[in-house]
């Protein structure tokens, strides 16, 4: 089977990003997955397209499909694979794929199409309005891009897109945890036309493991639900009870709240904010952290990030959140605190620091334990052509 995936990549990398990419590696004899990218930066700078053109395509941009109907005509695939099309690849990729007469297969990597932002985040906390067909809180708020206005015309274009039957083409969802599948059968998604396929992971030999460092570590974009806020609070309340004795704190990210982190940071004795980090230098931080914290308030679909962590035995502090409980796991391989409550976070890294290195090292094994029998590849190759599969039928 031949795959066209499309993606419109985000002004900063995250975690779509990287399993979009990685997806490109997982093609075997069965499938074989080739890509159709655009990138939110095309409509930002010098030859941008003025706001009013970008409104106007952002549900329909004629260059996109163009691209995908020379894409299709070259390549002839047997399905579309959808992830993020917004703002450049536009939601007409949806009717151009109805054109074309191929099914669609939507990731969901987050609350889209119903809700404008994509993560329902809405004045510090999860408005889940949109699920039940309420956009209009997240308008209000101007919960995407801070814009009042592309809030409001991405959220009649989703309507749009639902009500008039254009979104049909779309005939299988995948959801990355059980929570999201639940909530998107919430929102009316039929139970029959959505599964869960967790991302797989390619783990590492284990030889290349660093002995613990003296920090533990947040990696990810630094954006209010993420946690970073309750982070800082917890390590305040550290810095206050254990003095010297508090371990360090090491935050690898960027993202808009990056200048007022590091402001912050700056007047903590024993937190660090190193900026966005790849390649050898994320891998060294993350074998050699204590534990990984994942302290995000919104509901998580995943957190690709805690892989990562097990992939390097080390343990993981998560918040209660989305689909994080579905791959931490209290007192086996790490703690979970309720989202946004930085005093039970400030504990669990007490109890962490607690267990002392081998016992921080048998927590870090039990999670390296969970990927490799929960996260293989061929596992993951097997179910995702079961889908594929019933789709093209």
């Amino acid at each position: 089977m031949h795959i066209l995936q499309v993606f419109n990549q985000y002004l900063e990398p995250g975690g779509e990003e990287v399993w979009v990419n990685q997806m490109l590696r997982l093609g075997g004899s069965s499938f074989f997955i080739e890509d159709l990218r655009f990138h939110s930066g095309a409509w930002m700078g010098r030859g941008a397209p003025s706001r009013f053109r970008q409104a106007v395509m952002l549900w329909n941009h004629p260059h996109a499909r163009q691209c995908l109907h020379d894409k299709v005509t070259a390549a002839r695939p047997d399905a579309l694979l959808f992830h993020n099309l917004i703002p450049v690849a536009s939601l007409g990729m949806y009717e151009e794929a109805g054109n074309l007469g191929l099914p669609v297969i939507q990731y969901i990597h987050n609350f889209r199409p119903f809700s404008p932002s994509g993560t329902m985040w809405l004045r510090g906390k999860v408005n889940p309005a949109a699920l039940r067909g309420n956009p209009w809180p997240e308008v209000l708020g101007r919960a995407w891009e801070r814009s009042f206005l592309r809030s409001f015309l991405l959220a009649i274009y989703h309507k749009r897109l639902i009500r008039n039957g254009t979104l049909d083409v779309v005939k299988h969802w995948i959801a990355i945890s059980d929570f999201m599948r639940d909530k998107f059968i919430e929102a009316g998604i039929p139970a029959d036309r959505i599964s869960t396929l967790k991302h797989c992971w390619q783990a590492s030999s284990g030889s290349n493991h660093l002995p613990e460092g003296k920090h533990y570590l947040f990696l990810g974009r630094l954006v209010p639900e993420k946690g970073i806020g309750t982070l800082l609070a917890a390590w305040a309340l550290l810095e206050k009870r254990l003095g010297q004795a508090c371990p360090q704190l090491i935050i690898a990210g960027s993202g808009p709240e990056e200048a007022r982190i590091h402001a912050r940071a700056n007047g903590m004795r024993r937190v660090a904010c190193v900026g966005f980090v790849s390649g050898q230098l994320k891998d060294d931080l993350t074998r050699s952290c204590r534990g990984l914290i994942a302290p995000s308030i919104w509901w998580e679909p995943l957190g690709l990030i805690v892989h990562e962590a097990y992939d390097a035995a080390r343990p993981v502090l998560a918040a209660r959140s989305g689909g994080l409980t579905e791959t931490v796991f209290g007192e086996v391989t790490g703690f979970l605190h309720d989202p946004g409550n930085a005093g039970q976070l400030a504990d669990d890294v007490e109890r962490l620091e607690a267990q002392g290195v081998a016992g921080r090292a048998a927590m870090g094994v039990a999670g390296r334990e969970w990927l490799l029998q929960n996260a293989s590849p061929d596992e993951w190759r097997e179910r995702f052509v079961e889908i594929v599969r019933s789709v093209v039928r």
